[in-house]
């Protein structure tokens, strides 16, 4: 595996109190995306635990940006 230096990254929250705090705790050099950046529309969480609907998050946002989630 080619070792790839990550330098943007969609976080999948579309609350931006929520945005900020997870900004302020990664290296300011990533460019931080939303979902709302690439128009990405809120995903249903209808998962059975948080797990579920995080993985069901990370999948839409990861696919809809080709970014890492």
């Amino acid at each position: 595996m080619l070792n790839k230096k990550i330098t943007k990254l969609i976080v999948g929250t579309n609350n931006a109190g929520k945005l900020r705090e997870i900004k302020d705790l990664l290296p300011k050099n990533l460019k931080i995306y939303s979902p709302i950046d690439f128009k990405i529309k809120c995903t249903v969480e209808n998962g059975k635990n948080f797990l579920v609907d995080s993985l069901i998050k990370v999948k839409k946002n990861k696919k809809k940006s080709k970014l890492v989630c």
